[in-house]
């Protein structure tokens, strides 16, 4: 194994723990995430290393989430052993949601993103907290546009996520018009969350965000930075590269919503 590939593995588990499935089962180095079926990343197989010792890894995968009335969904990246990708598109499995993992200095980040701020910083309300209170999880549903069926998911999931986790909110006339999330693990920070309300887009707030995450990081001892964003995202990967973030490889998913029933137990 080179040393990308095993780059590509480190920060695939690294960036794994900042969305943690409600449950988990392993198959050698794969880890097969389930959560009611609540987004891609926590219901997915992550499917990095070398390929299961079992020969039939990929019917078990399959009966696993049959079993659970959900679709199999692989989780596909440079970490995959080569060959997986296709080896799935022939069985039937489409590709969907291509994305990047994007990585950075914070200081970099920081720097960066302080000079474009400008006066934006003035008159907004930057606070924080340790924990995703009511308000907080308000505001996230009704930026993102989530419905309050999800409430329960996602207050789940912020508090599986690792114990060095900040919630941040930017608040402009006491309306929270931003948030973002930052959780740190040894010398990496990872981004997640990070959302604007629609009618304050485009308006530098982004640069506000970033730098008041990387700093919140830098406190808590991170020096490196990665965030991962869907591909088509282009005004957000355009911001990630003037801050001074550099795409390290793209990822994508590969689905099969028609499972069938395994004829032997």
């Amino acid at each position: 194994m080179n040393e990308k590939i095993d780059f590509y593995i480190a920060i695939d588990k690294v960036a794994s723990n900042t969305w943690p499935a409600e449950s988990s089962t392993s198959i050698d180095n794969w880890l097969l995430r389930t959560s009611r079926g609540v987004t891609k990343r926590a219901n997915s197989v992550l499917a990095i290393g070398e390929y299961p010792n079992d020969p039939n890894w990929l019917a078990r995968i399959e009966q696993f989430y049959q079993e659970l009335g959900l679709p199999a969904i692989f989780h596909i990246s440079d970490a995959s052993p080569e060959g997986l990708d296709g080896f799935l598109q022939t069985k039937g499995y489409a590709i969907d949601t291509p994305c990047l993992l994007m990585t950075a200095t914070s200081r970099q980040v920081s720097d960066n993103a302080n000079n474009k701020m400008m006066h934006k910083k003035s008159s907004i309300q930057i606070e924080w907290a340790d924990a995703a209170d009511a308000e907080w999880l308000d505001a996230f549903l009704m930026l993102e546009q989530f419905p309050e069926e999800r409430r329960g998911f996602y207050s789940g999931l912020f508090e599986r996520m690792p114990v060095q986790k900040g919630f941040l909110q930017l608040k402009l006339n006491d309306q929270i018009i931003a948030l973002g999330t930052a959780i740190v693990e040894g010398e990496w920070a990872g981004f997640v969350n990070v959302v604007i309300h629609e009618g304050h887009r485009g308006k530098g707030l982004g640069y506000v965000l970033m730098h008041a995450l990387t700093e919140w990081s830098l406190e808590h001892g991170a020096t490196k930075q990665y965030l991962q964003v869907i591909t088509s995202n282009i005004p957000a990967v355009t911001l990630y590269e003037k801050l001074g973030y550099q795409a390290r490889y793209g990822y994508h998913y590969r689905i099969k919503y028609d499972l069938q029933p395994l004829v032997s137990s």
